[in-house]
């Protein structure tokens, strides 16, 4: 039975709440603000467990070399034939986000939407980590995008599990955890339902039910993996204002009251941890 990340029109369309344009501009003018001074604007960016890898296409459409890496290959089918519609140069890699070797460099690496927690357990962070670091160039920026402690730890979620979208003319119904999805105190791990159903314009109709279990890292657990994997110094830990649409949904915005967490020093790459609240 397909899963959610085997449908990647009906993700696409559940997640078509973003503002992927402005979020573009926010994770360009995070490149300038923090990589090393000497390194000049980007040129070139990674993008990983990407999905239909909307920010790369984004990023390939004003002038970046694109890779996107994404280990579904419904999804890589889907963004093959998205980037050739709109005539985006942009290379698609069907592979682990824990453990791959595209046999280059980027400038910049970003993970959206929260796709770390994908990474179940402590030794698929550090070996997540260790590969992007390999793939970095010096002085280069990875920007990763979490959820927030506030929807796991607080009284109340700061952000929906049931939202819907217009799309195209149709209506997109989604249901993304919440109600009796609990997360295990011992293991982070939720098992998240999931279900989307698209109805399109014209009358079509079609539903995905899945099962996706779902990680919550801390800030302190991910800066303490970028430690003990070595290749990083983290340069920010943000938390984000958002215009609330539901679902977590929104568009990535400044925080001005955002303090670095610690400098990064010397060459090495550097890490920007966003928290979306």
């Amino acid at each position: 039975m397909p899963g959610i990340y085997d449908e990647p029109e009906l993700y696409e369309a559940a997640c078509a709440y973003r503002d992927v344009p402005g979020e573009v501009d926010a994770l360009l003018r995070w490149s300038g603000r923090h990589r090393h001074p000497d390194s000049g604007p980007p040129r070139s960016v990674l993008e990983l467990a990407a999905g239909p890898a909307e920010h790369s296409r984004e990023l390939a459409r004003r002038g970046l070399d694109a890779t996107t890496l994404d280990l579904s290959a419904a999804m890589c089918a889907r963004v093959r034939d998205l980037a050739a519609a709109d005539n985006a140069r942009l290379t698609v890699i069907q592979a682990d986000m824990r453990d791959f070797s595209l046999g280059r460099q980027f400038d910049l690496a970003i993970t959206m939407l929260n796709s770390l927690c994908h990474l179940l357990t402590l030794d698929d962070l550090l070996q997540h980590l260790a590969s992007v670091a390999r793939h970095l160039a010096p002085g280069s920026l990875y920007i990763t995008e979490l959820a927030h402690p506030a929807d796991f730890f607080a009284a109340e979620r700061r952000t929906s599990s049931e939202w819907s979208s217009e799309v195209d003319g149709g209506t997109v119904r989604v249901r993304w955890g919440g109600g009796t999805d609990e997360i295990d105190p011992v293991t982070q791990i939720t098992r998240e339902h999931v279900t989307v159903t698209y109805h399109k314009r014209g009358g079509s109709l079609r539903t995905v039910s899945d099962v996706v279990p779902n990680r919550f890292w801390t800030a302190t657990e991910l800066t303490a993996a970028i430690r003990l994997a070595g290749g990083f110094a983290v340069v920010q830990l943000r938390g984000l204002r958002r215009r609330h649409l539901g679902g977590g949904g929104g568009r990535l915005a400044d925080d001005p009251g955002a303090a670095p967490r610690r400098s990064g020093r010397g060459r090495r790459g550097r890490a920007q941890l966003i928290l979306p609240g």
